[in-house]
């Protein structure tokens, strides 16, 4: 009896490994740079961010746990990360790297335009460090071929426009605003991007248990403009679109695993996303915050699908409250994603043209 429990033990164990996702990384040929600042010297100029939670630090530990060695890691956070330590440290990592390496960029913080009109990123404290720079830095001096770039901060789309202009690199870029536009600051789009890292099965869209470098780049769109109400930016080259981020995704156990919704609380609305489904027919709902870590179970006649509030269609006339000064214009609507709208103002140019949050516009009258 003895004998059948410990062999069953073990089986078991063998099935839950099986069941574990697995990554489209080879440690061994992964090299990742990350810079997360959550606190200025110029407090003035870039206020600081709570600390909890970090996400930045769980996509370190999740590519440690993956087994990327150490040496092949840097991690530079908050007073570390100065333009001159980062510079530094960044070309001196990316020469180490083989033919064969593969790059995983990460930085979260603040960014901002300079004067020259160049998207840069705001280390803790030195001069303007460009996306311009990482991205030529990375063809200067990484002998690999394929890179991930990924940011999390205002203007981050800035390092997208740049990897598309090295069309003979496997460059993919992941960001979570258009080049344009101030981003939220809470970490929607850096769990996103560690969502589908894990594997999570609702980054999964059709359901045939790999994630992609495609998948992941529309979920976190999708993401970026439901909760926060913004436009992500992300280039992913024609080679790199169906390379498998995660494999070996379990298969959700209920349809609407994934699905966002509103919660009901006593009248409240809360929204969420499921991401388990009970026994006794309510579900686990993680909820949009500051970190995303609040979970609950909820009774199912408590959730609503989520739908966009407002949808109007291309051409309408509408009032566009700008997020330049907060002032109302007239407006008309170009193009729309998810639940946003691209609108160009009547009496301006196109270089005004913006994507507008559900809130900031309305029929005109």
């Amino acid at each position: 009896m003895r004998n059948f429990v410990l062999t069953l033990s073990f089986c078991f164990l063998a099935l839950l490994a099986v069941a574990q996702p697995g990554s489209g990384f080879n440690p061994q040929r992964t090299w990742v740079f990350m810079v997360g600042v959550l606190e200025w010297a110029d407090a003035n100029s870039f206020p600081s961010f709570e600390k909890k939670g970090r996400v930045d630090a769980k996509i370190k530990a999740f590519f440690e746990k993956q087994g990327v060695p150490s040496q092949q890691m840097v991690y530079l956070k908050d007073g570390q990360a100065t333009t001159q330590a980062v510079r530094e440290a960044f070309v001196s990592f990316l020469k180490k790297a083989g033919k064969d390496d593969v790059l995983f960029f990460y930085y979260c913080g603040h960014g901002y335009k300079n004067d020259a009109g160049k998207v840069c990123f705001a280390n803790h404290k030195g001069a303007d460090w460009t996306a311009e720079e990482i991205v030529r830095s990375v063809n200067t001096h990484f002998a690999g071929k394929t890179a991930y770039l990924t940011a999390d901060c205002c203007n981050s789309g800035g390092l997208a426009e740049e990897a598309q202009k090295y069309p003979a690199k496997n460059y993919a870029a992941l960001t979570s605003v258009v080049p344009t536009n101030v981003s939220t600051g809470n970490w929607t789009f850096s769990n996103a991007l560690l969502y589908g890292l894990q594997g999570q099965n609702f980054v999964d869209t059709d359901g045939n248990g790999r994630i992609t470098v495609g998948e992941l780049a529309a979920y976190i769109d999708e993401e970026m403009a439901i909760a926060e109400g913004q436009k992500a930016t992300y280039f992913v080259p024609k080679t790199m679109q169906d390379q498998a981020i995660a494999t070996g995704v379990p298969a959700k156990k209920n349809a609407r695993i994934g699905q966002r919704v509103w919660a009901d609380y006593d009248g409240t609305p809360w929204l969420g996303f499921i991401i388990g489904a009970e026994k006794n027919g309510s579900f686990t709902v993680r909820f949009y915050s500051y970190t995303n870590n609040e979970t609950d179970n909820v009774e199912a006649a408590r959730l609503k699908p989520y739908t966009c509030p407002k949808n109007m269609a291309v051409g309408s006339p509408v009032s566009v409250c700008s997020a330049t000064d907060k002032k109302w214009y007239p407006a008309k609507v170009i193009k729309k994603f998810s639940c946003l709208h691209f609108i160009q103002y009547d009496d301006y140019g196109s270089e005004w043209n913006e994507w507008v949050a559900p809130d900031n516009i309305k029929v005109r009258r």
